[in-house]
């Protein structure tokens, strides 16, 4: 089987980046959609640890999964991201089978830490192993279905929660976190039966090697790359949006709105389904759009959406209410649908292939920071005055969408356009 794509050919993606590579993620992406919905509590009744301490122990273990994204970047130059990407693998499932045996928070703190280590260092080197396997529009494509297959997944493994915690009651928890560590380990096999792509992994050079840290200095040249470090900086902007919709709507819409609890269900719902199912239809619209034109019209709808969440306050409550929350639903999921493929794409090419993983591990550190900062700064906005989330948020993706575009002419030509690849 082999893992190289046709330059020509969007359509082939599936059939050459290797059916090993995609099983394996939709198998990861169902093992970790088994404990996602009961985080907390899941590992509250796996280690029987109190729920403050778990909270503790998550946070350090996601800084620790911070530390190891530059690192990732690193190895996945030196060694190839898809060795990177077994062993995130392993260390997932290793941690996982260890979560029953956790009786003391330092043993907790550990097994989560390695945990955090895996997840934050798997999405650098999955980006750079795309970007190995595909250029121009198979590029693309092959983008979103490894966001279609993971969502899927993801949707899949809550379904089978649902049943196993009806069934097996408590031992649910502990099966759930077999089974994780089983699908990891499945993941793993299946990517390690799956050919290397042709474009070799491109090792430190040897001055690097002879210095101490030797290994990180390819990120000076990351960092002085100025057109890259704006299109990080106006990620930051799109990621930080991306979180304010689980952050946000549960408070804004029942208290602020007054709308049912029940409707949160409705909305998480339709953007689960849709960003699962929309995402190949979406790509056929932008086969022939820069992709940083696609990324600023991405800003406007998300706008859109803020607009529409904001104005909601202006309506009856009941159904009113209700019909505005899924009308700026349904455009948020526009959004990240108008967003995630051009978006990775674009980091994907504005990286030289020397040093891609080191550019894809900042691009990707983007979600790590939201994902500390957005918590944080979102609730602490929605309680001091809820339209001004909006507002602010409305103002930064503003910002960001001018910066992509002022970026078109900045970036390598073959990042921009999708399909310049294909011509060669």
């Amino acid at each position: 089987m082999t893992t190289t794509l046709p330059r020509a050919s969007a359509e082939g993606a599936p059939k050459t980046a290797g059916k090993g590579y995609l099983a394996g993620l939709f198998i990861d992406a169902l093992g970790s959609g088994l404990y996602l919905p009961l985080t907390v509590l899941f590992f509250h009744e796996v280690t029987r640890l109190p729920v403050a301490t778990i909270g503790l122990g998550l946070t350090i273990a996601a800084v620790a999964g911070v530390a190891a994204n530059p690192l990732a970047g690193v190895l996945s130059d030196r060694f190839g991201a898809r060795k990177i990407i077994i062993a995130t693998y392993l260390a997932r499932a290793a941690g996982f089978a260890c979560y029953p045996l956790v009786g003391s928070f330092g043993a907790f703190v550990a097994v989560a830490a390695l945990v955090s280590a895996g997840d934050r260092s798997f999405y650098p080197a999955n980006s750079a192993y795309v970007a190995d396997l595909a250029e121009g529009a198979a590029r693309d494509r092959l983008y979103a279905l490894v966001r279609t297959g993971r969502n899927v997944g993801f949707g899949l493994g809550g379904l089978f929660t649902a049943a196993a915690m009806q069934f097996a009651e408590e031992s649910g928890y502990h099966l759930i976190a077999g089974a994780n560590a089983a699908s990891f380990l499945i993941a793993a096999a299946l990517l390690a039966s799956t050919g290397r792509p042709a474009r070799p992994a491109h090792p430190v050079p040897r001055a690097d090697r002879q210095r101490l840290l030797g290994m990180f200095a390819g990120y000076g040249r990351v960092f002085a790359d100025r057109p890259f470090r704006r299109l990080v900086l106006a990620e930051l902007a799109f990621t930080f949006a991306h979180w304010v919709f689980p952050l946000a709507i549960p408070v804004y819409a029942t208290v602020v709105l007054h709308a049912p609890a029940s409707l949160l269900g409705v909305l998480f719902t339709i953007n689960a389904v849709l960003v699962g199912v929309g995402q190949l239809t979406v790509l056929r619209w932008q086969r022939a759009v820069r992709r940083t034109h696609a990324m600023a019209l991405a800003g406007v709808v998300f706008i859109a959406s803020f607009c529409t969440f904001a104005l909601a306050d202006m309506l009856p409550v009941g159904a009113g209410v209700s019909v505005g929350l899924v009308v700026a639903t349904l455009l948020f999921t526009l959004g990240e649908l108008l967003h995630t493929t051009p978006s990775a794409s674009l980091g994907a090419g504005a990286a030289p292939q020397s040093h891609r993983g080191r550019y894809l591990a900042v691009y990707q550190l983007t979600w790590a920071v939201s994902a500390i900062v957005a918590p944080v700064g979102v609730t602490k906005v929605i309680t001091v005055n809820p339209q001004l989330v909006w507002l602010i948020v409305a103002v930064i993706v503003a910002v960001a969408s001018v910066t992509v575009l002022r970026l078109a002419s900045s970036l390598p030509t073959d990042a921009v356009w999708p399909a310049k690849d294909d011509a060669r």
